[in-house]
């Protein structure tokens, strides 16, 4: 009895140490459990206040500006042959696409009549021009020089009628006089613009001024022009002026361009854009801001070598400074078809401007491989390399009709619906940004998001690796929107570089969108661009394709050019 009852007291104890054990055991690994979550919360609240202490991105609106184009004469002919009024479009329009907002002189009136013989010196273009400029995303023209007026008020009054039709603005003419000299506002991404546009006494006849009564254009009148300036300065942001003036087929301006220019920028104008000599004549600084005399033609069907060639810039403004210009070089074939300059003649027409320019990066694929070129660009101020972005953006990604609101804010993208919280990211999340794309190429637009959370795999840890990695790291997620529901289509684990900017092309033309990134390094503080590199997805997640050499890279942009997608950075 006695036995027994031993053997059942040390049954008990050997059950308690057991439990006590067990108990021990769970508590502790408990506890690291908690410090562990504890610590790596800490992390991420740490993390989220860098993240926060980052500058916001500001908005950015991008025009583009053009030379002389005159669809009359040899052009209007080798329409008709062609039978295609988009014609002189075709290999540059695309690039046109890539901008907010396009500017131009549009040297002819639009408006029936006979057929203009070559060297003549009146010109008009047809009915139908218009929608060849609205369809290349014209949004304003000057109409301030020496041949909208040809075909005298009713000319002018005619295009006047054809452009609002297309729902073209149009500056530097008008009804009278009143409405000639007006700026012309236009606003996008809240950023507010004023167009004034102005015509030389040298290089028309008195007759071409707009009165009180009488349909014309505005003239060079220095003192009318400082006061528009000081009054658009107040209603606007920016105020961009354009005068046509100069001695024609000349490099260098005359005494007219640069006392009207000065006086621009001296009233508070912000970029000062010329026309009229038919070549590219040199650009000046004056007083920090940008005179660009002359770009000389964009189409037109003056065959001398120097009037082929012109200038296309690319201004890049935020609400308060013009950031960078972009300088792209052009020449005309097939008569008055103006396409990207090759290497060499894209540098006579930049040494043209005489003034010293910093490089972008361009990387394209040919064939089965990735080149690089290079694009003439102004650093106006200093680029800004990473930033904290707010966004607000509306889809119908559901197709139910109605509009959702995708606002990312903080690192925290939320989605409404009819004011109704449809989803918002978790609070361990920090949403660099997002954007719609179909990036699987199952024809649905998803969510894609850059976005940095501690752990790797989670549930779908593979079973070759032994733990998670518990650190704070780049991911890149799709979702997509199924009724009212979020859905997680695709997840990655940690990547072993950070992506500081990403976006969606189809870069080798076979119609399917690749991923194109900037990568970064964990092991520096932000996330500066390393390497531009090239995903494409595989059906099961993205696989590398290219990578660059080591750089300093930022402001990733797509451009199509002739039915092609370029990747442009900036370097620093």
């Amino acid at each position: 009895m006695k036995k027994k009852f031993l053997w059942l007291v040390i049954i008990f104890i050997l059950i308690a140490v057991f439990l006590i054990s067990i108990y021990y055991l769970n508590f502790s690994k408990n506890k690291n459990i908690s410090e562990n979550q504890e610590q790596n919360e800490k992390e991420f609240l740490d993390f989220f206040s860098e993240k926060k202490k980052l500058p916001i991105k500001k908005e950015e609106v991008s025009l583009i500006a053009v030379g002389d184009i005159s669809y009359s004469r040899g052009v209007e002919r080798i329409v008709k042959k062609q039978n295609d009024i988009n014609y002189p479009f075709l290999k540059i329009g695309d690039y046109l696409k890539n901008a907010d907002l396009v500017f131009g002189n549009l040297e002819t009136p639009i408006t029936e009549g006979r057929e203009i013989n070559d060297f003549e010196m009146i010109f008009r273009s047809n009915p139908l021009t218009e929608k060849a400029l609205k369809l290349n995303n014209f949004s304003i023209l000057s109409l301030a020089n020496n041949h909208t007026p040809n075909f005298g008020e009713k000319g002018l009054k005619d295009t006047f009628f054809y452009l609002e039709k297309e729902g073209i603005k149009y500056v530097g003419a008008g009804e009278n006089e009143k409405t000639a000299y007006q700026p012309v506002y236009i606003e996008k991404k809240g950023i507010k613009f004023a167009f004034l546009a102005y015509n030389d006494f040298d290089v028309v006849p008195l007759s071409y001024k707009a009165t009180e009564n009488y349909a014309g254009t505005a003239f060079m009148e220095t003192e009318k022009m400082i006061e528009a300036v000081k009054k658009a300065k107040q209603k606007s942001d920016f105020v961009i002026v354009s005068m046509h003036s100069g001695n024609e087929y000349v490099n260098k301006p005359n005494s007219s361009q640069v006392n009207f220019a000065h006086s621009a920028i001296d009233a508070g104008a912000d970029l000062v854009i010329g026309h009229h000599p038919h070549v590219v004549q040199i650009l000046e600084k004056h007083k920090d801001k940008y005179i660009f005399y002359s770009l000389g033609n964009f189409i037109f069907d003056q065959q001398a070598s120097e009037t082929r060639k012109g200038l296309m810039i690319k201004v890049y403004f935020t609400k308060d400074e013009i950031t960078k210009i972009s300088l792209l070089p052009i020449i005309m074939k097939n008569l008055a078809q103006p396409e990207i300059a090759d290497i060499n003649e894209a540098k006579k027409i930049l040494q043209r401007l005489n003034f010293p320019t910093s490089k972008q990066n361009i990387y394209f694929k040919n064939n089965d491989t990735f080149e690089k070129d290079e694009r003439a660009v102004i650093y106006v101020n200093t680029l800004q390399k990473q930033s904290n972005i707010f966004k607000k953006e509306k889809r119908d990604l559901n197709n139910n009709l109605f509009f959702e609101t995708y606002e990312l804010k903080n690192g925290k993208l939320t989605i409404e619906e009819n004011k109704k919280n449809i989803w918002e990211s978790p609070d361990n999340w920090w949403i660099d940004d997002f954007n719609f794309n179909d990036s699987n190429n199952d024809g649905i637009v998803d969510i894609n998001l850059s976005l940095w959370k501690p752990g790797n795999f989670g549930k779908s840890k593979p079973f070759w690796v032994e733990e998670n990695d518990m650190s704070i790291k780049n991911h890149f997620f799709i979702l997509d929107l199924i009724g009212n529901s979020i859905k997680e289509v695709w997840g990655s684990s940690n990547l072993s570089n950070p992506n500081c900017e990403f976006k969606f092309a189809d870069i080798d033309n076979d119609k399917e969108n690749e991923l194109i990134v900037v990568e970064g390094d964990y092991l520096e503080e932000k996330c500066n661009g390393n390497f531009v590199a090239v995903w494409k997805w595989n059906g099961w997640g993205f696989s590398n394709e290219w990578r660059s050499e080591k750089g300093n890279f930022s402001n990733l942009e797509i451009e199509k050019i002739n039915n092609k997608n370029y990747i442009l950075v900036d370097t620093y």
